[in-house]
Formats: C-alpha cells, sequence, structure tokens
C-alpha cells in the first residue's frame, strides 16, 4: 500500500502545530482558553481541582488518535507484504526501545538554555545526528549507519555534559514521546492480535474501561507518580490513554479499506457536503465550548443531538462512508459524556475516563473535515504544510527547539524574534508563535516531499 492518507497526516500536522504554539505563546497574559484549563494564568501553577479542557488539552489525545489510526495502515501494509507474527513483535518492541531512547535523546541533546554560541551549535549537531539513527534508509545493510548515528549522539551527549554542564538523568526525558512509546507498544499488540477478532477488541476495551475506574479509585496513579523509583519509567495513565487509542485502531481499520479501495476521495461530492463537512467542524467547536465551560453532562447531550442528527442524516443519504465514523464519534461522546458526573468533571490531570473517550470523538469528528480539506484544496499552502510535517512527527516536533531556535541564536536573528514580541502586546506575541511554528513546519515538509523521513 503506497497511498497514503493524507488527512491523518494533515491532522497529525495540525496537533503537532498545536503542541509546539501552545508551548511559545506569551506566558501568563493570554485569557485561560489559551492554556492548559489545569494550569491557569498568571501564575500557570497546576490546580488538579480545576475541571474542564480548553483547546490546548486536546492536541495530545488528537495526536494519540492519530497514532492508533495510523497503526492499521502500517501494519496491515506489512501483513500483506509477509511478515511473520513473530516478526511483527520484535519489530513493534525494537520501535518501542527507539521511540524510549529518542525521548531521551532530543532532550539530553539540547543546550540552548547555555551561553554562548557552541551550545547551540552542538544542538544543530545533535539534531542533525539523529538522521543517521533515525532516517528512513533504503538500503539493505543499514547496521553501519545506525551505528554510527548512535555513536554521534552518544558522544555529543557527552560533549554537553562535560563541557557545558548538562545533567544526565533518567528522569531528563521528553514525557510526550515517552508516553507514546508504550501506547505505541500496547496498541499496537492489541490490534495485531484482534485486528480480525473486533469483539476481542471490543471486550480488551471493556476490560480497559473497568480497569481504569477501578484504579483511579484505589489511588494508584497518585501512588505511583509520588514514588520517584517508579515514576521515571511507570505510569499507570500509561493504561487509560489507551482507552482513547483503542477505539483510534477501529477507525484505522475502516481508513485502510478507503485507501485499499483506491478512492479515498474519489466518492464525496454532491452539494450536501458543504454543509456535512463544516456542520462536523461546528460541532467540534460547540463540544470544546461546551466542555470549557463546565457545563452539565445532560445540556451537553441534549444540544449535541441535533448536529449529530444531521450528520447522520446526510451521511445516510449522500456519504454512507462516514456512518460508521458517525456512530463511533456518537457512541464516545455519550459515554465519555456519561462519566463527567461519575468521575466529578473531566480533566487532563489525573486522566480521566471522559476526557480519553470524548477527545476520541473529536478527533474522529476534526479527521472528517479534515478529508473536506484534503479534498477540495489539497494543493493549498497549509495542507501541504501540515501534511508534509504531519508524515515527519518525531522532526516536526522537535525541529524548533532543536534546529530553528539555535540557528536563530547563531545567525542573530533571535534578535528580530524577541523584537517581534513587544512589551505590553501579547497578540504580536501569539503571531510570532504562529509564524515560527509554520516555518519550522514548511522545513520539515520540504524534507518529507523530499522523500527524507524520520522513523523510530
Amino acid at each position: 500500500m503506497k497511498q497514503r492518507y493524507l488527512s491523518l497526516d494533515f491532522l497529525r500536522g495540525l496537533t503537532i502545530f498545536g503542541m509546539v504554539f501552545s508551548a511559545i505563546i506569551p506566558y501568563g497574559v493570554l485569557p485561560a482558553w489559551m492554556y492548559h484549563i489545569q494550569n491557569p494564568p498568571p501564575s500557570h501553577e497546576l490546580d488538579i481541582a480545576v475541571t474542564g479542557i480548553s483547546w490546548v488539552d486536546l492536541v495530545f489525545p488528537i495526536f494519540i488518535f492519530c497514532m492508533g489510526a495510523a497503526i492499521p495502515l502500517s501494519g496491515r501494509s506489512r501483513i500483506e507484504k509477509g511478515i511473520s507474527a513473530g516478526s511483527y513483535i520484535l519489530s513493534t518492541i525494537e520501535r518501542f526501545f527507539m521511540l524510549w531512547f529518542f525521548s531521551y535523546a532530543y532532550v539530553l541533546l539540547n543546550f540552548t538554555t547555555a551561553d554562548g554560541l557552541w551550545p547551540q551549535i552542538f544542538t544543530i549537531l545533535g539534531f542533525c545526528a539523529l538522521f543517521p539513527l533515525y532516517m528512513v534508509l533504503k538500503r539493505k545493510n543499514s547496521l553501519p549507519v545506525r551505528l554510527a548515528g548512535a555513536a554521534a549522539v552518544i558522544a555529543i551527549i557527552a560533549i554537553g555534559h562535560f563541557w557545558f554542564g548538562e545533567v544526565i538523568s533518567v528522569q531528563r526525558r521528553g514525557i510526550i514521546i515517552f508516553l507514546l512509546a508504550f501506547l505505541y507498544l500496547f496498541g499496537s499488540l492489541i490490534w495485531y492480535f484482534t485486528r480480525e477478532r473486533l469483539k476481542l477488541r471490543a471486550n480488551i476495551l471493556i476490560l480497559l474501561f473497568v480497569f481504569t475506574y477501578i484504579t483511579k479509585e484505589l489511588g494508584y496513579p497518585a501512588a505511583t507518580y509520588a514514588n520517584p523509583q517508579v515514576r521515571w519509567w511507570f505510569n499507570m495513565e500509561y493504561f487509560y490513554f489507551l482507552l482513547l487509542l483503542v477505539p483510534a485502531t477501529y477507525i484505522g481499520d475502516i481508513l485502510y479499506k478507503r485507501v485499499k479501495e483506491g478512492n479515498i476521495y474519489n466518492n464525496i461530492g454532491g452539494k450536501a457536503i458543504h454543509l456535512f463537512f463544516p456542520l462536523a467542524l461546528l460541532t467540534v467547536i460547540w463540544l470544546c465550548y461546551a466542555f470549557y465551560m463546565n457545563l452539565s453532562a445532560f445540556f451537553i447531550i441534549i444540544i449535541a443531538t441535533a448536529p449529530f442528527s444531521i450528520l447522520f442524516y446526510i451521511a445516510c443519504r449522500h456519504l454512507p462512508q462516514y456512518l460508521e465514523f458517525l456512530f463511533v464519534a456518537a457512541l464516545l461522546l455519550v459515554c465519555g459524556t456519561a462519566m463527567i458526573p461519575v468521575e466529578g468533571g473531566i480533566t487532563k490531570v489525573p486522566c480521566t475516563i471522559s476526557y480519553c473517550f470524548a477527545t476520541c470523538s473529536i478527533s474522529v469528528l476534526l479527521l472528517i473535515f479534515s478529508d473536506y480539506l484534503c479534498k477540495y484544496i489539497p494543493g493549498s499552502f497549509l495542507v501541504k504544510v501540515f501534511s508534509g510535517a504531519g508524515m515527519n512527527p518525531l522532526m516536526s516536533y522537535i525541529a524548533f527547539d532543536s534546529l530553528v531556535m539555535p540557528l536563530m541564536k547563531v545567525t542573530g536573528l533571535v534578535a528580530v524574534y524577541r523584537a517581534a514580541y513587544p512589551a505590553g502586546c501579547p497578540l504580536a506575541g501569539v503571531a510570532r508563535a504562529a509564524v515560527a511554528v509554520l516555518l519550522t513546519m514548511w522545513i520539515v515538509s520540504l524534507l518529507s516531499r523530499r522523500k527524507i523521513f524520520w522513523k523510530a
């Protein structure tokens, strides 16, 4: 299967934009909905008593959704090529360790907080050293290249430690990539052994639901996180987020069939689609507002009934290929919203069942809208940039901190970057962040067009 599902790449790129953008916007001066809702301005101290979610709290679960949907696309492609069960399991474990190593490597290779030019130069060299280690190579014997990349990475980390005073510790890792590594391991194995047995996958999801609810009630997540000897390698939420990823693999199975048939966007037509797809986006906006405002679960379901009814009606008449998508989205939304009063609110920290189900529902609707954009404006700048960056998620995720920012410091352009955010003008800081992230993603998309990819 050589054809990619462009919408999934676009949505993945959009979430990476959101992750990086939300990390570099002005601190403490924007409205609360521009930050993680449990880290409100101006102090941004974590307050787990706050419930609800903002758009910032959506980007990570949507990325998990994209990972889950991509598992069947790559997995079935490998199965069709004749990969054995043993080889699939071994390659899954290998990718887990590569992602696990990456979560440490990109952090330990970043010296941009140190003074002087040399730390910036070695940060750029560290970014370049990741190419031989993670770049997709066509040559059969890639082991020498991988070993050279690993040696370069280790050498630069050692230079950072002994020359720049950077601390090497098991606690210093990128928590998002670290979590994604475990989610990929569990999710990929669950999908493989249930790929032809959906009932079994559904039963596993039910068991995960029960496990999550019981362990949360018993306070296990807090107990494990409170132990520094445990929390660096294990977090109970590794299992909780599977409530999001496992349903996403079912969406991925549907996507694979569409890609296999070769008519991803060809059968999207008619005047009704110009109501269907924008309505899906408006439904997402409404849900985001409802969850942010902590509206009652009953009110959310009642208000969401109207747009979902219209979406189902149009799908039945004109776009039957989206009926399964809508059914999954509606079911997850109902289940997630129903859990809000049981759990005392929807929160990211601690991760709640309602958070996993509701954000997965929103992800499905956003994927539907992404189809609309990729059908009608596939050649637009934003679609090209986001989809190109979405094809290269590892590179896109670290390119700003590990390449663009140190390059600006080396060349002196960082003065222009800082001047673009004058004191007392937070909107200018937002615009600066958006431009900087778009520039970063454009650079990555150019590499993607030249078939230069990183892959764990």
